[in-house]
């Protein structure tokens, strides 16, 4: 049976700082990089979230079976990574929804290059197994519109092609700022790369010579902090660590929240947070094409503030660790919300009325957790496995009582003794 958490209502007034650890982004891409390229290199900061745990520890298994659970990122960049790098045949699986996310597209272009990897199940998705073959390769054209982790992936290869890469791209980039963090990072560790519209293309290996590198902390993760900031009646919040000039695609939480009543300021250690009095407005739309891990707790804050309008680009949340608007609309109807969804947005039509009794559920989704979490600034809330916050965000719950939320776990009533 799943454990339930009770939190009280939150603060009226948010102060104090929070130290958020290292971009999940960042970390599982400087691992990929380091094991390609770097086996010296020291990453400092790295995330604590259990998805960077699981790619440490596939990246450091001698074994033939590696299991990614729930992590799609990592089901993703480790099939580029062992297509090229193993000696002896890999099975690469993960939990029952991972093998209900697709990977055709990805399969596809490493095998133009030369990898051989065969299906295990079905036909277009995990598991695989990997076998070692020569990925010559180097310039395929990709649909760029399903995964900006398929592309990541590829251009981490690169340097390992005897000609480098160059991928065309078809149709319109989603999550754009994943691919260009892919592209900044590998240009800080040396790397020669061209980043547009229509191609990308990188060549030969890298020059670089330091010893260690800084992972940044996780604006996804901060993006919580900008929701309950934005439900309080005051607030003066540090984020530790944050940068104005920041590689994550999900800095623009900082525009986005503005709108919503949140002021950020940046100083050279921290990132204050600041709840502004202002007229919000009544509607308000959004396209969230680039940046689509804001889209729960962009739609909470709307939902909880009584803003009505359609955020759209969420194409891609429909295969996440769940449907996503399908879980948004089920569990904001529950307190008397509105929402329709279609293939690609989501359209708040009513707003919250009523927390009083709410269960929510997660959807075994950390994202679900953390953003609803959120509400208790409005009412007490109830939230049913809390551990799913594991996956990026470890500490949220601890983060919470450190400023004053007051949480408490229980089994449900048939087991409690």
């Amino acid at each position: 049976m799943p454990e339930l958490l009770n939190i009280e209502k939150g603060p009226n007034e948010i102060k104090g700082q929070i130290n958020i650890s290292g971009s999940k982004s960042e970390s599982n891409r400087l691992l990929i990089l380091k094991h390609l390229y770097f086996p010296n290199l020291k990453i400092q900061g790295l995330s604590t979230s259990n998805d960077t745990h699981l790619m440490q520890k596939a990246l450091e298994s001698n074994g033939t079976e590696i299991d990614v659970e729930d992590a799609g990122t990592s089901m993703r960049f480790l099939l580029a990574y062992f297509s090229l790098s193993t000696t002896k045949p890999i099975t690469l699986k993960g939990s029952p929804r991972m093998h209900k996310r697709p990977i055709g597209i990805l399969v596809n272009e490493l095998r133009s290059l030369g990898a051989k990897i065969e299906y295990l199940e079905k036909e277009n998705y995990p598991p695989l197994r990997i076998y070692p073959s020569p990925v010559n390769g180097n310039t395929i054209t990709i649909e760029s519109g399903i995964s900006s982790q398929y592309i990541s992936a590829l251009m981490m290869i690169a340097g390992k092609l005897p000609k480098g890469i160059r991928i065309n791209l078809k149709g319109k980039t989603v999550s754009k700022p994943y691919i260009e963090l892919t592209g900044n990072l590998m240009q800080k560790l040396g790397f020669e790369v061209v980043l547009n519209d229509e191609f990308i293309k990188i060549e030969g290996q890298s020059n670089f010579q330091e010893k260690s590198i800084q992972v940044e902390p996780d604006w996804s993760s901060a993006s919580y902090w900008y929701l309950m900031v934005c439900l309080s009646t005051k607030a003066s919040l540090k984020l530790r660590g944050f940068k104005e000039n920041s590689f994550q695609g999900d800095k623009s939480l900082v525009d986005l929240f503005l709108k919503l009543g949140v002021r950020s300021i940046f100083h050279e250690n921290y990132l204050l947070l600041e709840k502004v009095e202002m007229d919000l407005p009544k509607n308000l739309n959004f396209d969230l094409i680039d940046s689509p891990d804001l889209a729960q707790s962009i739609i909470v804050a709307m939902a909880a503030l009584g803003i009505l309008g359609e955020i759209s680009g969420l194409q891609t949340l429909k295969i996440k660790e769940t449907d996503r608007l399908q879980a948004l609309k089920v569990e904001l109807e529950k307190t008397g919300a509105q929402i329709t969804i279609g293939k690609d947005f989501l359209k708040i039509e009513r707003g919250i009325s009523t927390l009083e009794n709410v269960k929510f559920e997660t959807w075994s989704d950390h994202r679900m957790a953390m953003s609803l979490a959120a509400l208790s600034m409005i009412s007490p809330i109830s939230i049913q496995n809390p551990e799913v916050v594991n996956k990026s965000y470890p500490n949220f719950w601890e983060d919470m009582k450190l400023l004053g939320f007051e949480l408490s776990n229980h089994l449900p009533e048939d087991l409690e003794l």
